[in-house]
């Protein structure tokens, strides 16, 4: 008997992440079907956080005016309505599965028209775009009770289901931190940070640097620099300079890796922008976050969600994060404050795969 077929619509940055971890959730009992396409403005935003991130309130709060939603909605759906029927007529799915907001329009349309389920998965576990939620999805898939009440602010009378966050399988495995560090050539006992910059690679992370590499203490620091190639270079340079003195400290620099979750795995502490991937495949290898930075506005709910579900540390006044920083290496056991609620929050999500499943299952 053939798998009956869903198709998923995403595109780059994190919403790809999403796509592949529903993906890992059906793909043993369904025939899977990608689509994706790169979103225009998305490299224009990427642009904007990179080097701005505190602007991109503006674009966010523009974007969530109601007037703004009925134009972006016409838009959207004139760009990608012809695409996304001509990919349904060529797969001819059983369920459809959307994970980013400029497809949302097109989606409900093709909706009411072949009467094919339609399951929404809300791309942001907070304070998201209101274009990341569908008001005629047979479910929107939110993180916890906060986002539903956030996404009814603008959809009062859409369905929600609490689901948790969608993360790779390869970010929930078990592992040995020894054995990791020894297979990626680390120090196998030194104190390891991860500086994550995503994908895009934000700029920002530069600043917490000195603090680390100077420190008097032994420890090695991992820049994952992800497609930054200005960020890759710098590091890379501080590096060479580092090789030459009698610093006793490890500079590693990254490029884009499939890999990173084995980097996560090898650190004690993760530091990065709080993306919402970046923070949950983090803990997901149940490793503490400390967020520099943040998109203004879109990302607003992720620095609530790490204070308020105890993941790790905040701070984005750069001086008061070296202190921060400080303390920790002056006593690094302060990091196992957070070991049970990171797992009991990995153990949480680890519920959204299943409850995907279950929901495609009763709807096909």
């Amino acid at each position: 008997m053939s798998k009956k077929t869903v198709a998923i619509f995403t595109t780059g940055e994190g919403h790809e992440s999403i796509a592949k971890a529903a993906r890992d959730s059906l793909q043993k009992d369904y025939q899977i079907k990608i689509f994706f396409e790169d979103i225009p403005l998305g490299k224009a935003y990427v642009a904007l956080y990179q080097f701005f991130p505190s602007l991109s309130q503006i674009p966010y709060k523009a974007l969530g005016m109601k007037k703004s939603l009925n134009s972006i909605n016409k838009i959207t759906l004139l760009k990608y309505q012809k695409t996304i029927n001509t990919f349904f007529t060529e797969h001819q799915p059983q369920l459809i599965i959307n994970t980013h907001g400029a497809y949302t329009s097109s989606l409900e349309e093709l909706q009411k028209l072949t009467k094919t389920p339609f399951v929404n998965i809300v791309a942001d576990p907070k304070t998201t775009y209101p274009l990341n939620i569908s008001s005629s999805a047979e479910t929107n898939l939110v993180f916890d009770k906060g986002s539903t009440q956030f996404c009814k602010t603008y959809y009062p009378d859409a369905n929600y289901q609490l689901s948790g966050w969608f993360v790779r399988e390869r970010f929930e495995e078990e592992y040995d931190q020894k054995k990791v560090r020894k297979k990626l050539g680390l120090d196998v006992d030194k104190l390891t940070f991860l500086i994550a910059s995503g994908s895009e690679g934000t700029n920002m992370v530069m600043k917490v640097l000195p603090t680390l590499i100077l420190s008097s203490q032994p420890i090695q620091v991992i820049v994952a620099c992800g497609n930054n190639k200005t960020l890759f270079k710098s590091i890379r340079a501080l590096n060479s300079f580092l090789d030459k003195s009698e610093k006793h400290n490890s500079l590693i620099p990254l490029e884009f890796t499939p890999n990173i979750h084995q980097y996560m795995q090898a650190a004690d502490l993760v530091i990065g922008k709080a993306g919402p991937n970046m923070l949950f495949e983090t803990i997901a290898t149940e490793t503490p976050f400390f967020a520099i930075t943040h998109i203004s506005g879109q990302e607003d709910g992720n620095l609530e969600i790490i204070h308020d579900y105890s993941l790790g540390y905040v701070e984005e006044n750069i001086l008061k994060a070296q202190k921060l920083l400080k303390q920790i290496l002056d006593k690094p056991e302060e990091l196992d404050k957070f070991k049970k609620d990171v797992v009991k929050m990995k153990k949480y999500n680890q519920q959204a795969k299943k409850k995907l499943l279950k929901i495609v299952n009763q709807l096909t």
